[in-house]
């Protein structure tokens, strides 16, 4: 052998190797930020694979110091081959590169990240020769050479105080129970700020790994910073789906649940609570890788996947932050980690089959089917689309896993969430009025946040549009408080807060002229632009209007909303309607009547604001009056009676409290009747009459009304009277008209005739422009009515009777297109033949 040569060999090995390290801790170093924590895995790893060919289970202890972190496990001893790749950085896995292994990787590259942590580390450990003899060794391994120069004389010491130090150092008693392998780092400040991160993760996703690995027995960490110590110890079996860890921490005993499920080449996991009511809680995925490969691969944690996924198959990226999902058809890795994630897509649906059906909360913290943030260069978005997203999200949309305030769980796809862009307190107050409405509709509010981050677009979402359909659907404040189970004042004042709450968004105006939400006096909805402010504030007057065809009730503003801007209905508004629709209305219908008793009553009461507001109506109160009451002759006897009114009113009362009353009055008037038949003026007299059966027939007097009543002016017209032997035997002929009886008659007689020309006049059918007042005393003829000449008989009826006896009267009335007028000192009106049959009783007569 030349020496030159050989030794040639070695430095270009040294120096391949030099070369190797360098430029890989190099890429490592820009990555720092993202493998704070990979150190740990790193090692957690090698101590997994020095037992993968064993039935051994392996435990690891991490000690953590100011200045230092050791890492030891009590897995089986390094091989030769182990001891070339951590001081030439070449893994054992890749010596063997053409078997089937089962280690996950040992001492290769991987390992070279926890130079992240210190660029020294002793390492001390066991390791058997090829002649089956165990030496115990320890020398440190050191990579802070940046140049090739620097590093190949480190890995020469290395290699010197590897072997030196197994020089006399047989170990004859090898006991494999005990933790005689460790790696010691040495800290600096900032190197120790990345092992307390390290640390940190470790003992957050550990219980993940135990679940995945059964090789490993216990993870042990002691902190001598925190002065704390606690300590993971793993089990094998799956106790109703749940891996469950024991956590000792200061010497306090926990269960740590995983919720897991397995094929056996892939497994999934997520972490559960257990409360104490005996229910279990999901806990938050967020922060947690979502992809394993035994170990996390940091930097998945936005690969939103629902729950974690694990397979040893998987193929990682080189630096283990995620796996490959290309789009291509021809890479075998590429394809097997696409059909991994597809089974844990199916171990997924197993498992929330049974989640829905147990005592499960916060299940939002395992749905989460986003599309995974990572490259997009490594990453095949439309098959994951189409193969995972849209089967997860089709499985999910039907299930119960939504939490509601009454502890039980709804649907998913019947449950509304407020859209997600808008800010929380709207959010908030969305949720809130919506699980007034509807407490099943909603999930729990303090929910509510977390559902909004994993939701998708084929949820149902609340919006003010929404919230304004659910109202308006009531259609009124009944329904309303019907769908909040509130009393009216309550629902009253929801709405109001509500109501403000919509209005405080300007671009939600237009909502308020689409729906009606807003209740008039009524208490139905409105459209907000049907609705007025009641500045009428006169009941009376609404009133008439209603009973007049036209309800205002509708459209004014009811009293106790207090939300929102409104125009106004004053008493002159109303004043100009109700004007408006006594023209309109048919004079026979009852309201009509009862709108116009009431209105005459309010003019009563306001007589400066009816001649404001009404003008010729209020002008014409009393014939408006009068014109509504078809029996007017009651009514002219209860204004000719001498009673005093309160006495009348008593009689009204009277009457409404006893119906019957008018039949014991129908019968009073008859006996009354028949007293005045036959002039019985007293009982004593009644009683001769009915003792002696004689008594002699009265005459009635000759009085002014009976000389107005009769249309007669002087004593010849009186004489020519008396001819009439029914006339004649009416009146006793011991009394005379006085002249002045004449003269009052006349005046009367002038009166009504002036009166019901005055009111002719007044009505469209007739024209009087060739009236003729000259035929007789009481006649007016050249009338012209429909375009025919009439004749008008026009007499008072002051005292509530006309005598008929002129015979130019009766002809006219007879043979001519005549009609009968009265005036009764209030109204002038027609009348009608069967007035005369009605009053008179006539139900007989001569033809």
């Amino acid at each position: 052998m030349i020496k030159s040569i050989e030794d040639g060999r070695k430095e270009d090995g040294n120096r391949s190797i030099a070369d190797k390290i360098i430029k890989r801790l190099h890429d490592l170093e820009k990555t720092v930020q993202n493998n704070h924590g990979r150190w740990a895995w790193e090692l957690l790893q090698n101590a997994k694979d020095s037992v993968a060919d064993s039935e051994r289970q392996v435990s690891v202890n991490i000690e953590f110091c100011e200045d230092w972190i050791e890492f030891s496990h009590n897995g089986n001893h390094f091989t030769e081959q182990d001891i070339r790749g951590l001081i030439n950085q070449i893994s054992s896995k890749e010596v063997n590169e053409g078997e089937i292994s089962i280690k996950t990787g040992r001492f290769g590259t991987g390992f070279l990240t926890t130079h992240l942590l210190s660029k020294e580390v002793f390492i001390k450990g066991i390791v058997e020769t090829e002649a089956k003899e165990f030496y115990r060794f320890g020398f440190p391994l050191n990579r802070s050479g940046k140049t090739t120069a620097l590093l190949i004389p480190q890995i020469e010491t290395a290699w010197t105080e590897f072997h030196d130090s197994t020089e006399d150092n047989q170990v004859s008693d090898y006991n494999e129970e005990e933790f005689n392998t460790s790696f010691i780092y040495t800290l600096n400040k900032e190197q120790r700020s990345i092992a307390e991160i390290g640390v940190k993760e470790f003992t957050e996703l550990i219980p993940y790994v135990l679940a995945f690995i059964p090789k490993i027995y216990s993870v042990r960490i002691i902190d001598n910073v925190k002065n704390s110590d606690i300590e993971f110890i793993n089990t094998e079996k799956v106790i109703e789906g749940f891996k469950k860890i024991k956590k000792i921490e200061n010497e306090n005993s926990k269960i740590v649940r995983v919720l897991y499920a397995t094929d056996g080449e892939v497994s999934i996991a997520a972490r559960a609570v257990k409360k104490e009511d005996g229910s279990l809680k999901f806990l938050s995925l967020e922060n947690v890788p979502k992809i394993f490969c035994d170990f996390p691969l940091i930097g998945t944690e936005n690969f939103h996947f629902p729950v974690v996924v694990n397979s040893f198959f998987f193929s990682p990226q080189t630096e283990r932050d995620g796996i490959w999902l290309t789009n291509g058809a021809n890479d075998p890795e590429v394809n097997e980690n696409k059909e991994l994630i597809i089974r844990a897509v199916n171990l997924y649906k197993e498992l929330m089959n049974r989640v829905e059906n147990e005592n499960y909360n916060q299940i939002y913290n395992i749905v989460n089917t986003a599309i995974p943030e990572t490259d997009e260069r490594y990453f095949d978005s439309s098959w994951y689309k189409t193969f995972i997203q849209k089967p997860l999200r089709t499985f999910l949309f039907t299930k119960s896993i939504v939490d509601l305030e009454d502890g039980i769980k709804g649907k998913l796809n019947e449950t509304w969430f407020p859209t997600n862009s808008y800010n929380k307190a709207i959010k908030e107050k969305l949720w809130k009025y919506t699980f007034d409405l509807f407490p099943t509709a909603v999930c729990r509010k303090e929910d509510l946040d977390y559902w909004l981050k994993v939701i998708w677009e084929d949820i149902q979402r609340i919006t003010y549009t929404v919230l304004v359909d659910d109202i308006s659907n009531s259609t009124s404040i009944k329904e309303l408080s019907r769908s909040l189970d509130y009393d009216e004042p309550t629902t009253f004042t929801w709405l109001n807060e509500v109501g403000e709450f919509l209005m405080s968004e300007e671009s939600n105006l237009s909502l308020f002229q689409k729906k009606a939400l807003i209740p008039n006096v009524n208490k139905k909805f409105v459209l907000k632009s049907n609705l007025f402010l009641d500045e009428i504030d006169d009941e009376d007057l609404i009133l008439i209007l209603k009973l007049l065809g036209v309800d205002w009730n509708n459209i004014l503003l009811h009293n106790s909303i207090t939300f929102g801007e409104y125009n106004t209905k004053t008493k002159e508004d109303i004043a100009r309607k109700i004007v408006e629709q006594l023209k309109d209305t048919n004079n026979s219908n009852p309201d009509f009547i009862e709108a116009i008793t009431i209105l005459s009553e309010w003019f009563d009461n306001n007589p400066k604001e009816g001649r404001e507001l009404f003008g010729e109506i209020y002008k014409k109160r009393a014939e408006l009056f009068m014109n509504t009451i078809e029996d007017k002759e009651s009514l002219y006897k209860v204004m000719r009676s001498s009673t005093d009114l309160s006495q009348l009113s008593k009689v009204v009362e009277a009457m409404e409290e006893d119906p019957k009353i008018f039949n014991n009055l129908d019968n009073t008037k008859e006996i009354f009747a028949l007293l005045k038949r036959y002039s019985v003026e007293d009982m004593e007299q009644l009683r001769s009459l009915l003792e002696n059966k004689s008594v002699k027939k009265s005459l009635l007097p000759i009085t002014e009304d009976i000389i107005t009543s009769m249309g007669i002016t002087n004593v010849d017209e009186w004489e020519k009277a008396m001819e009439d032997r029914d006339l004649s035997a009416m009146y006793s002929h011991k009394s005379t008209p006085s002249r002045e009886m004449f003269m009052y008659a006349q005046s009367l007689i002038k009166k009504a005739k002036e009166n019901i020309i005055e009111y002719l006049k007044t009505l469209e059918d007739y024209n009087l422009d060739n009236l003729d007042d000259s035929t007789a005393t009481t006649i007016l003829a050249g009338i012209i009515k429909d375009g025919k000449e009439i004749s008008i008989v026009a007499r008072p009826a002051y005292n509530g009777e006309v005598i008929i006896y002129y015979g130019s009267e009766r002809n006219t009335l007879d043979y001519s297109p005549s009609e009968l007028w009265v005036d009764d000192g209030i109204l002038q009106r027609k009348i009608s033949l069967g007035h005369i049959l009605k009053k008179a009783k006539i139900v007989k007569f001569p033809v």
